[in-house]
């Protein structure tokens, strides 16, 4: 039996004793049962017409409940304790959300509905940043490994082989997800103004594949933060193949946009 489906038939166990709507400390919060029980949940909103959006910390992976998200055009929503609000169905387009809640940054972010869904509907937000960067990487269900790497020119690397806090405490791998979705985390508590940095992502799960597509077709997001404002968000291009995605390089503590994908 695979690791997902384990993960599934906990998930359907767990449901079936209704322990988990009832429960007011859920013991998985956070973990690969906790994720297929929402992922459970929001299927069954689906049917039932409606459009769903799960938002979780982006250091831990939890839900966040009780946040305000306002989309414009559509409505204002709170979040429940899964981390999820939900609309009815409605007309394609392009729109803009606003997450806001004490202790996050408050986040805008854009989104499409295509054929009455959001496809990529999971959003990691990050908690205040006591630093000079956060970045956050989400992704769709596959691939089911997407690697975040952070590397200093002529010095260190910081990715899952590597997650400590260095000892000059300057950057650390927050949280490592090999299950799709997201997120995975790196905080940079403090960057050198005359440093170069490149930050990237690997798909690990095709890592053996360089003519893979499965990364452009991730539909993989990073959001840079920059102590309390969201400051960049790049999305990964939706063509092309390769398993390195080449997000963007740090340079006097300015981001430079770079975004290809490569072999």
């Amino acid at each position: 039996m695979s690791k997902k489906t384990s993960v599934l038939l906990l998930a359907v166990l767990w449901i079936g004793t209704a322990a988990y709507s009832q429960s007011v400390d859920f013991p998985f919060a956070g973990t690969d049962v906790e994720k297929a029980m929402i992922l459970s949940d929001m299927a069954i909103m689906k049917l039932n017409g409606l459009i769903p959006m799960r938002f979780a910390n982006a250091l831990d992976g939890k839900p966040i409940p009780g946040a305000t998200v306002d989309i414009p055009g559509i409505g204002s929503f709170v979040t429940d304790r899964q981390g999820v609000i939900a609309f009815p169905k409605r007309d394609d387009g392009s729109f803009t959300m606003v997450f806001a809640k004490e202790g996050f940054i408050t986040t805008s972010i854009p989104f499409k509905i295509q054929v009455s869904t959001v496809i990529n509907n999971w959003f990691s937000i990050s908690p205040g940043l006591d630093g000079d960067f956060r970045f956050v990487l989400d992704w769709g269900e596959k691939p089911a490994d997407l690697d975040i790497h952070f590397e200093k020119q002529g010095g260190y690397h910081i990715s899952y082989r590597n997650m400590r806090t260095l000892a000059d405490g300057s950057a650390k791998l927050d949280r490592d997800d090999t299950s799709g979705y997201g997120p995975e985390t790196i905080t940079v508590t403090r960057a050198e103004g005359s440093g170069v940095y490149h930050l990237y992502v690997i798909d690990y799960t095709n890592r053996n594949d360089k003519t893979s597509t499965a990364l452009s077709r991730s539909g993989a997001t990073i959001r840079v933060y920059n102590r309390d404002r969201l400051l960049e968000t790049f999305t990964v291009p939706s063509s092309g193949a390769g398993i390195r995605w080449n997000v963007c390089d740090i340079a006097r503590n300015r981001v430079e946009p770079v975004n290809v994908i490569e072999r």
